[in-house]
């Protein structure tokens, strides 16, 4: 696979993903409507319980699919590359049938016992076929990712999108004049049916594009791998990951037990205490949007790595892992910026809440910190060093868990405490993966392209984008006021990387659809640089 079909990939899936964060604006806008600050407590009180069901149901299983795959693809076995997916989805049909059945009838002693709000135990019992579905999908999306081919991926991720948030819509609507527990089991509900689609989709895809994918690879004659040790190899490769992802929940996890607790012992009610989680359930939504780029970019970056790193090409990998924390960073340092700055605006237009803002300025760095994160993770899990990043990530979430027991019990943080660990625990896990990276690739970081000159663009659009927003919100309705010069300053800041280079034609062609166009558009008028 070139460098360009490799970013390609990437910016098919950031393109779904970019349309799924959009439909998602209406499901941030309209869930604390519809369930209310209290609703959106409880739900972030079972999140993190679904989350943790859902990376077990998957058990880190797609990331080794996809790497095995690209392996014996880049080797040029078909009939590998068959054995593997058919391993790899019997293990998670397996996983993710116990995972159902354990939230469907342990969900009353999960929500006695983690949580202690028994009104959770409906909902974690409804979230508990959205997890098999899950497990379906993600075999299937293992294997066209190992393909490197994300077109399925990108549309089912898509179809889950669209139809989860109708569903919820239309779900809570209905069972909200029962209760805001009703409402939130709507919620619920509607993952079942996002998933569904999302699986029928895949296995659709999978029926007419995914075996002429098989037929196009030269079947060289190799051992074939006995079922068992196949198996072994996956979970082999999978236990880091999903330790790795498990990891992520257990932040939220502390969050949901540790924090109620640290609030009350600083003299907040439990309303209060369903509140402060509801803001800050919504400001890490929102610190979280920016980055879908960079998960693109990791879903993509494995199998291309472990290509490379099969056929022995080890400049190849380097200028991969370059050219992924160079998109990271562009992307990343400009999306901190404006969240720091229309904190407040994008806060009452989202959400109807001012008080999320305080936190999200908070988290405003994660933006940057995530990318890093995630770029660098699928640099490492290309690689094979799948147990390095689970080593970074415990650091950071050992210290977002002692903060959260030092900071939030202090009256005149609350929240925001936790706000400041989340931050925190954020960047000392990125510094680690940079750190590890440099270590096995070398010099991944281009200062000048990938730091410097987005820096500087990034702090000159912001105070345009400040005095923009300022000056319109006296005349405009406050919607108009920050869309607007949002979107005007991230145009400014895309042109002042094109005339300083960090930005080139290359990169601006790989847009889906209208990429080779707008390419030779701005290249005549003289924006880019070949």
């Amino acid at each position: 696979m070139t460098k360009e079909s490799f970013l390609r990939g990437a910016a098919i899936l950031a393109a779904a993903s970019a349309f799924n964060r959009l439909i998602g604006l209406v499901y941030m806008i309209a869930l604390p409507r519809l369930i209310l600050d209290q609703g959106m407590g409880l739900f972030q009180l079972v999140k993190p319980i679904h989350y943790f069901a859902a990376v077990i149901a998957i058990g880190g299983l797609p990331v080794a699919i996809a790497k095995l795959i690209a392996e014996k693809a880049a080797l040029g076995s078909a009939s590998e590359v068959r054995r593997t997916f058919r391993t790899g989805l019997t293990l998670l049909l397996f996983s993710g049938g116990l995972v159902s059945l354990a939230l469907i009838f342990g969900a009353r002693w999960l929500a006695a016992a983690l949580v202690e709000d028994l009104g959770a135990a409906p909902i974690l019992m409804a979230l508990g076929p959205a997890c098999f579905f899950l497990a379906l999908s993600a075999g299937f999306r293992g294997f066209f990712q190992g393909m490197q081919y994300m077109a399925p991926t990108a549309l089912s991720q898509v179809a889950d999108q669209v139809v989860r948030v109708t569903a919820t819509i239309a779900f809570s609507l209905y069972l909200r004049p029962r209760g805001l527990e009703r409402a939130v089991l709507g919620v619920a509900a509607a993952f079942i049916v996002g998933e569904l689609t999302g699986w029928l989709v895949l296995a659709a895809a999978y029926l007419t594009k995914g075996r002429r994918l098989l037929k196009e690879i030269k079947d060289r004659p190799m051992p074939a791998e006995p079922p068992v040790r196949l198996a072994l190899r996956l979970l082999s490769l999978a236990a880091p990951a999903v330790v790795a992802t498990i990891l992520w929940p257990v932040m939220q996890l502390a969050d949901s037990a540790l924090i109620p607790l640290r609030l009350q012992a600083a003299g907040f009610g439990p309303a209060e205490v369903r509140e402060g989680l509801g803001y800050l359930g919504m400001a890490l939504t929102l610190a979280q949007f920016p980055n879908i780029v960079t998960v693109a970019l990791a879903t993509s970056l494995v199998p291309a790595i472990s290509e490379a790193w099969a056929l022995r090409r080890d400049g190849l990998v380097k200028r991969r892992a370059e050219e992924a924390l160079r998109i990271a960073l562009i992307f990343g340092i400009p999306s901190c910026a404006a969240l720091y700055v229309l904190a407040d605006p994008l806060s009452r237009v989202l959400f109807s809440y001012g008080q999320v803002a305080e936190p999200l300025r908070i988290l405003a760095a994660g933006t940057v910190t995530l990318g890093v994160i995630q770029a660098t993770t699928g640099v490492l899990q290309g690689l094979g060093e799948m147990l390095v990043p689970v080593r970074n990530l415990a650091a950071g979430v050992l210290l977002k868990s002692v903060l959260n027991y030092l900071l939030v019990a202090r009256p005149e943080l609350g929240i925001l405490g936790a706000a400041w660990s989340t931050a925190l625990s954020w960047a000392l896990t990125a510094l680690l993966n940079l750190i590890s990276t440099h270590r096995r690739v070398g010099n991944v970081v281009n200062w000048r392209h990938a730091v410097a000159v987005p820096c500087a663009a990034a702090a000159g659009t912001a105070a345009l984008l400040y005095l923009l927003q300022d000056t319109l919100a006296s005349f405009l309705p406050l919607s108009a006021a920050t869309v607007g010069p949002l979107i005007f300053s991230f145009i400014c800041y895309c042109l002042v990387l094109m005339i300083w280079g960090s930005l080139t034609r290359r990169d601006v062609a790989l847009l889906p659809g209208i990429g080779g166009f707008l390419a030779a558009r701005l290249q005549a008028w003289g924006f880019l640089r070949s």
